[in-house]
Order: structure tokens, then sequence, then C-alpha cells
């Protein structure tokens, strides 16, 4: 069977990130412009949180601040939207220097609501980092980062949205670190030209990638469950595989960091059938363990997949592993590498959602029940 016979909407969704880049920064240049300087300069801790894609985009996101305005004792957060809402401690003295980023593509979840009412509560300011200005959390924020990413059939689940969350939170630290003089006048179009250039880096290799995908996909499609890997903000795009793996599969998904996965998921039952992909990054300081969780892995006869920067040997492995080279981030922009190498793993996913025939989300039944349901519905509670 060839790949070119089998649709997927995922895996188109990832093939149009290169083309995507260029209308996707001239739509956060705009959404930019709802934001007043005089609101960054007055802020010294940014929080940032979101829920499921959205809480490891805020992750992802830290370097970039700490990179632009990481200087006079300037602190960035992130954390889960249910620690924001429900147990963090905002200091009362420094509200009015604080500002809560609550990102969501659809600003529909009330968990965001909940975080954007109890920030503006203690008198933070609030901003909500989305693709819908009607939304409920655009209503609820004092401003609104709308990223403006253009339409696209069959846009779920929300890989471009993920792509367009990251983008928005990377330059808004740019101009974070512009307006506060902290870091040069050309950062913010230094950031974009990398941006640019390292979306444009995947091109060329998009259509080996999913043939490669593809085939591993045929390979993988009847294992039961699949664990993904990753330490640092390698993390995120180990989360954000493996929940794509779950949202077009729906099979059992585990997603840990290196260390905690040889402690724990190592000892799961018939390893031969769990399909493991471990997501990395040969300039991080976790090379040698990654390295080492691989050997273990390996030793166990999981079927595992490697999605780096680089080669096996960059990470001390000489077991018999399949690999996938994606692009290097450019130099002095290595954060940017979480913004793409979560390709491999949604294609994954897609093709085997797509040869499986497993529709999307279950395709409804018990799933759509609305009774079943509370991501909006949930009560808030302002504590």
């Amino acid at each position: 069977m060839n790949r070119i016979e089998i649709n997927s909407a995922l895996v188109n969704q990832c093939l149009s990130i290169p083309a995507l880049c260029s209308a996707q920064i001239a739509g956060v240049k705009k959404g930019l412009d709802a934001i007043p300087d005089k609101v960054l300069k007055k802020c010294r801790k940014i929080i940032i949180t979101g829920c499921g894609d959205s809480y490891v985009a805020a992750k992802a996101a830290i370097p970039a601040f700490k990179k632009f305005g990481g200087q006079f004792g300037n602190d960035f957060v992130y954390d889960r939207a249910i620690n924001v809402a429900r147990y963090m401690n905002f200091d009362l003295r420094y509200s009015d220097s604080t500002l809560v980023v609550a990102v969501s593509c659809s600003g529909g979840p009330a968990r965001i609501k909940e975080v954007l009412e109890r920030a503006k509560h203690y008198g933070c300011h609030t901003l909500a980092v989305t693709n819908n200005p009607k939304s409920p959390a655009v209503k609820t924020a004092e401003y609104s980062l709308i990223v403006g990413t253009p339409h696209f059939p069959d846009a779920n689940p929300g890989l471009r949205n993920y792509y367009a969350s990251l983008v928005g939170l990377y330059l808004l630290a740019a101009k974070f670190g512009e307006v506060n003089g902290i870091s040069s006048e050309n950062s913010f179009s230094d950031l974009v030209k990398a941006i640019s250039d390292y979306s444009e880096a995947y091109a060329p290799v998009l259509e080996g990638i999913a043939n490669q995908m593809f085939e591993l996909a045929k390979d993988w499609k009847e294992y039961k469950s699949y664990d993904f890997i990753g330490d640092d903000i390698e993390y995120c795009s180990a989360f954000f595989s493996a929940a794509k793996m779950v949202e077009v599969v729906g099979s059992i998904t585990n997603v840990d960091d290196a260390e905690n996965w040889c402690h724990v998921s190592y000892f799961q039952k018939k390893p031969d059938c769990i399909g493991t992909m471990v997501v990395a990054d040969k300039l991080s300081n976790d090379r040698s363990r990654i390295g080492e969780t691989v050997k273990q892995a390996a030793g166990i006869g999981r079927p595992i997949v490697l999605i780096a920067n680089g080669t096996k040997e960059d990470f001390g492995i000489t077991a018999d592993i399949e690999v996938c080279t994606v692009p290097e981030a450019p130099e002095g922009f290595e954060f940017l590498l979480p913004m793409m190498n979560y390709l491999p793993g949604a294609m994954l996913a897609g093709y085997i959602s797509a040869l499986k025939k497993e529709p999307y989300f279950r395709g409804g039944g018990i799933w759509a029940n609305p009774e079943a349901q509370t991501i909006r519905s949930s009560k808030l509670e302002i504590v």
C-alpha cells in the first residue's frame, strides 16, 4: 500500500506547516498590537498557563522569555490551568506587575476563564492567547492576542493551532524584551527570521519523514499501547505526540521523562508490543540519559523510534533502533526545536488512525454525550 493512497487530516496538517509560517507570523504580529507597551513595561512576573496541548505550549515558551527578558529579577513560570486557578498564590504586593497569560486556541474551556477571572480578582493583568476573537477567554481577559491562524479544511485535532500558540508566545517574549530594553532592538526581527528559517528547513524533508512514519505505522498499528518519552522542553513534543495518538487512535498511551520511565514504565508487560517514541535534542544536557534509557528499552525488546536533530551515535546509542532525523533549530535559537519536532509523532498517529480506520475522537457515541463532558461546563470557583 502506498501512503499517497491514505488520506489523513492530521498528516495533511503536518505537511501544511512550512507554508503556514509567513501567514502565521503576520497574524501574530497583528495580534500583538492589542497589548499596550506600557503594560509590558510594568510587568516583572509572567505566568503562562493552559490545558492539554496549551499547557505544554506554555512550558515550551519559557526559554524564549528567559532569553529575551531574563534580567532585572524578571520571573517567568508556567503551570497547568487547574493549578493556577485553584492553588497558585498571588502576592497582592506585586499584582500590578504580574501578567497572567492563558493559552487556548478555542478560548472555551471553563478552566481558562477561571484562571483569567481569578487573576483579575487578585489585581493581575491578564492576556488571552487564542484564535477565537469571540471566545469566553477574550471576553474575560483584559487583553487578547488573536493569533490569526488561516482557515484549513479538516483542522482537527488542532496541530496548526499548536504551532500558532508557540509562534504567538515566542514573539510575545521577544516583544517583551524589546519593550523593556532588555534585548537588542533587532531581537524581534531576528526571532521572526529564525522561526521562518526553521519552518522552511522542514519543507524539503517532510515528505521523507511522512514516508518513514507511514512505514512505521504499518508495523505499529496493531500495538495496544504506546509510550512517549522526552526531557525538559522536548517533553512538550513527546506530550503533544502522545495526545494526538490518544485523540486519533484511542490506544492506551503514556508520556514520561527519561528518568522516570526507567523507574516505572520499564516494567510494563509485553514490552515487544509497546511502541516507544523518544524525542530528544543532541545538544541537551540529558543526551547521555536519553542514550541509557533507549538502551534499557531496547534491552527488553521495545520497538523504538528516536526523533532527534542528529544520529543515534550523538546519544551513545548502539542498539539497532529506528531513527527519524529532524532539522536543527537555528544557532542561537535552539529553544525553537519543539516548535516543529512533534510532526513525526503526529504523522505516525495520523497514519495508524487511517490504517485502522479509527475515527478521530472515537467518532461520537458515548464520547459525544454532553453529560459526560465538563471541559466547558465545569463550575467556576474563584478561591
